[in-house]
């Protein structure tokens, strides 16, 4: 081999090595370079792996439908959110990460945003986000996302109820109240620490005996003297103990409505559509959020900074929010879209009721507060 041709191979190699090394400068171009380059570039990379903690099947059947439009095979571990969200953070100062997008939500958003461990913005480059909800696409848990997480779903609290038995529902904290007073341990809401429905109604709970329910909006860190009063909440709760039943599960405390266990609990919207599309909750039964107020929000997908497969990711993310996708995900696991321009056949609550009656969650500081507060002093006294 002459001088000239080893030369030349030595170029070629190098140009090579060079194709296939991302400095953090090319990643950053893929936020800036039109879209049917990032769909060129998901398409050379031919893969992603998805985590997610629930609703295994909506995202498995997603990603078989993508593969099939786009050519990439995307993995689909489901495990559990905590240690997902840990993974990420933990894996947040390596060159390379594991996980290529996720499902995003929970009080462990904070330690996401703290870790600076999420690529992006994402919101305004992926085709169809400014299509989606305003509010969840600034601020989820309480924590400004600054565009790094693409809503996917909104999901909403309320009160499930037999309306053969229960016609007139309470909807002011008063009308609450005097309810429960009727109707002694006819209203069920779970543990908190097991599931969100519980946190709701908890959340709600506060600012309905406390008042002033702006108050936390905003911190970043629970502040101390903001929770100072809420030794009376958890006095209220042990007050009425005997008017309450405490439940194990979101799905626990829907089954009791279902069993006539109770007349009224608190329930997630999408948790109660899929009930009553098994047949695991009788068909009359509905779901309301009442005046008093009952938190919503959503989940959001995001990318790891330190992902592999970035393009793949993106195009993934985007095709999960497709109008069509969006009604696939709304029927099959009972969210509501995240997108505001189509709606689904699940929509249990009314667009205006949960504009006016939906709260937003407390900031997740103050969420794993009263969850801890919760357990110690009203279960476990």
């Amino acid at each position: 081999m002459t001088t000239r041709r080893v030369f030349l191979s030595a170029i070629v190699g190098l140009a090579g090595l060079i194709g296939a090394y991302q400095p953090a400068s090319a990643a950053d171009d893929l936020l800036k370079m039109p879209w049917d380059k990032v769909v060129e570039a998901a398409k050379a990379e031919g893969q992603a792996t998805f985590y997610a903690w629930w609703g295994e099947e909506f995202w498995r059947t997603a990603a078989k439908d993508f593969e099939a439009k786009y050519g990439i095979k995307v993995d689909v571990v489901t495990g559990d959110r905590t240690a997902t969200i840990g993974k990420v953070v933990s894996e947040a100062p390596s060159a390379e990460g594991t996980i290529d997008a996720l499902l995003i939500g929970g009080v462990e958003l904070k330690s996401l945003l703290d870790a600076k461990a999420l690529y992006g913005p994402l919101v305004g480059v992926i085709p169809g986000s400014d299509k989606l909800d305003p509010a969840l696409s600034k601020v989820q848990e309480g924590y400004a996302t600054n565009g790094y997480l693409v809503p996917v779903y909104r999901n909403q609290t309320g009160f499930v109820y037999d309306p053969e038995k229960v016609p007139n529902p309470p909807q002011t904290w008063a009308e609450f109240t005097a309810w429960l007073d009727a109707n002694p341990a006819q209203f069920a809401f779970n543990d908190p620490s097991k599931g969100g429905s519980g946190q709701a109604f908890v959340q709600a709970a506060i600012v309905n005996i406390l008042g002033d329910r702006d108050k936390y909006a905003g911190d970043t860190e629970m502040k101390q003297e903001k929770v100072a009063d809420w030794g009376k909440v958890w006095e209220w709760f042990n007050a009425n103990e005997d008017k309450f039943t405490i439940t194990a599960s979101n799905n626990d405390s829907i089954d009791r409505v279902n069993q006539g266990e109770v007349l009224m609990a608190a329930a997630w919207d999408d948790d109660t559509a899929v009930s009553l599309s098994k047949g695991t909750l009788f068909k009359r039964a509905k779901l309301y959020v009442p005046e008093l107020g009952m938190p919503g929000g959503g989940d959001s997908l995001g990318i790891p900074a330190n992902a592999k497969h970035k393009a793949a990711a993106m195009l993934f993310i985007a095709y999960l929010i497709e109008p069509e996708v969006q009604k696939q995900l709304n029927a099959t696991i009972g969210s509501y879209l995240a997108r505001t321009d189509v709606s689904g056949e699940n929509a249990l609550i009314p667009e205006d009721q949960r504009q006016k009656n939906g709260r937003p969650w407390l900031p997740g500081a103050y969420k794993g507060y009263f969850i801890q507060q919760f357990v110690a002093e009203v279960l476990q006294k």
